[in-house]
């Protein structure tokens, strides 16, 4: 729990906040009444789910600093629990804001569904451990946002050309992707926590 307390203090706080500009700025940039499911797709996929690269992207970045990175390392717990923790916090985070912007969404009329829900999630968490497992793999806060963000642009010049792993798929009335978007995130976290893990 204390471990908890002090990555949410001291680590936490920044990104966060920047996951709420970018949920504030979305109404700003789409319009967010009166939108049938299809149509509230747009805001949600193509701008909103970038907080999951905001908040998951981050969770390596403090030990890249080396007096950190050593701090960590001399604690009786494991850093492997450490970004456990940070982890999930941030997956919460992704829910919690979706859900606040969701229901942001309902109230200006709009048509919300669980799938809406869900897909959104999805596509956020996978994008987030995409930029995750880059920083496991690489130790590089430049490409760990990087990546995903690549990823991202080429979800516009594919287009449903990437199947599955089709960030955008709910803009065109298509549901299939988040079970597949969301289970490839989780096995990406899981595998970038198991890479730290044997690097040590």
């Amino acid at each position: 729990m204390e471990i908890a307390k002090a990555n949410l203090r001291h680590n936490f706080p920044g990104h966060f906040a920047m996951a709420v500009v970018l949920m504030v700025l979305t109404p700003v940039l789409f319009g967010t009444t009166e939108l049938r499911e299809q149509a509230c797709a747009v805001p949600l996929e193509m701008f909103f789910s970038l907080i999951g690269i905001v908040l998951l992207t981050p969770v390596f970045t403090p030990e890249q600093n080396p007096q950190i990175a050593e701090t960590v390392a001399a604690k009786y717990i494991s850093c492997t629990h450490v970004y456990f923790i940070r982890t999930i916090y941030s997956i919460l985070a992704i829910l919690g804001l979706t859900c606040i912007f969701v229901g942001y969404l309902g109230s200006q009329g709009c048509e919300i569904t669980v799938r809406l829900v869900m897909g959104t999630v999805a596509d956020g968490i996978f994008l987030g451990a995409l930029g995750f497992i880059s920083g496991a793999v690489s130790g590089n806060t430049a490409v760990s946002y990087m990546v995903p963000m690549v990823y991202y642009g080429i979800n516009y010049a594919a287009g449903n050309r990437l199947g599955r792993f089709y960030l955008f798929s709910m803009t065109r009335g298509e549901y299939g992707a988040a079970p597949w978007l969301l289970g490839s995130g989780i096995i990406l976290l899981a595998a970038g926590i198991l890479i730290k893990w044997k690097k040590g």
